[in-house]
């Protein structure tokens, strides 16, 4: 009987120790660096390792300043080190980064609010060479990538007025030759550009375009590998036609990727919040927005990452709690990875506070497998503003 005991008692400790390492530790996030405050920076910021030293850099666009890009270069301890800026001031910008030379070191092309696309091919010391190419339409989001398969990147922009979308084939060189716009009809008199994401979401192996513009909704292009694209307008539903900000990740690990777009507006009596959309593949989307609903105004700004290391993509959104201007938040929404979410109620992220959000970038600044959040604030006390987790 005494045997019989001991076994019965050690093998429930057994299963309750599995139960509490089943059980991750969540991160707490504490306010870790300021950058640039009192400046109105725009747009997503780039975190990448721009000199090859195995640290991320940071590059962001202000603006209204004088020199509107900033490079700072990263010590992997989570400071940054501003470059001197030797290139053109084009005006804030939108970002995208990839090596479009293949010199080995990743490149910066700044698509200017005023029209004028600029490339910067690094040398991975901390200059660049400048190419200036000069458009009509002032531009939102960039990206860049290989649509035809000739491996050169090439470049889509996302106008801030009527060009829509734009595409341009590259050489290798940092020359780009106009090839196309999208939609082929044209909504309205204006197409204000929003967000822009490009991956392969029906698996052919070749990249797809999703771009938010304000009013018109999602449109979801499918590519073919030559530099063509199929698609059209999408269903999803906002009540105030706005969409602000794109995410893209398998949040439900079905091998499909699924959409998340913040920004969206569905009422001043009603919960706010961001919305997922689960892809299947085949150009189907299904609504997984269970537990995001609890703001009271959508704001821009949205990242995917495992913040808890559970296997399971998290949400982290910008949002307004309090309905006052100029206070706006960062929440944590931990994904159960089949499509549900919950907010983690005391995350440390600031619930308010932070001026006119405009993007959230994750990334690993410390080299530890936990990732920072990086937010990008406008208006009158705009800041870029990095949160550190700990664990309790």
């Amino acid at each position: 009987m005494g045997r019989r005991v001991r076994w019965f008692l050690t093998a429930i400790g057994v299963a309750w120790a599995g139960v509490f390492q089943a059980v991750p530790v969540l991160p707490h996030y504490s306010k870790f660096l300021t950058l640039g405050p009192g400046k109105e920076w725009r747009f997503n910021s780039l975190v990448v390792d721009l000199n090859g030293d195995a640290h991320l850099d940071l590059v962001a666009s202000a603006r209204l300043v004088d020199d509107s890009l900033h490079i700072w270069r990263g010590n992997g301890e989570g400071t940054f080190s501003q470059i001197e800026p030797k290139w053109t001031d084009i005006g804030y910008a939108a970002l995208a980064t990839g090596d479009i030379n293949h010199d080995g070191f990743p490149d910066i092309v700044a698509a200017s609010h005023f029209g004028t696309a600029q490339t910067l091919l690094s040398d991975g010391k901390g200059a660049f060479t400048e190419k200036l190419l000069h458009r009509e339409d002032g531009y939102v989001d960039a990206q860049l990538v290989d649509l035809n398969a000739d491996d050169q990147l090439d470049l889509i922009l996302l106008g801030f007025q009527k060009a829509g979308i734009e595409i341009y084939l590259g050489d290798g060189m940092g020359n780009w030759r106009f090839h196309t716009t999208l939609p082929e009809k044209k909504p309205g008199p204006s197409l204000p550009g929003r967000a822009l994401i490009v991956e392969d979401f029906n698996g052919d192996g070749h990249p797809d375009i999703v771009a938010a513009f304000q009013r018109w909704g999602i449109y979801v292009y499918h590519g073919d590998g030559h530099g063509g694209f199929k698609g059209d307008r999408t269903n999803f539903h906002s009540s105030a036609r706005e969409f602000k900000s794109l995410a893209v990740g398998d949040v439900n690990k079905d091998g499909y990727l699924d959409l998340v777009i913040n920004g969206t507006f569905y009422g001043v009596d009603k919960p706010n919040g961001p919305d997922v959309y689960l892809g299947d593949g085949s150009g189907g989307w299904n609504a997984s927005s269970a537990g995001l609903k609890v703001l009271k105004l959508p704001s821009a700004g949205v990242a995917l990452g495992d913040l808890d290391r559970d296997g399971n993509l998290d949400i982290v959104a910008g949002g307004n709690v309090t309905a006052e201007a100029d206070s706006d938040g960062l929440f944590w929404f931990r994904g159960d990875g089949k499509g549900s979410w919950r907010l983690v109620q005391e995350s440390g992220l600031p619930t308010s506070g932070l001026s006119l959000l405009h993007s959230v970038t994750l990334a690993d600044l410390h080299h530890d497998g936990f990732l920072e959040v990086i937010a990008v604030s406008g208006g009158n006390k705009g800041s870029i503003t990095i949160w550190r987790p700990t664990l309790r």
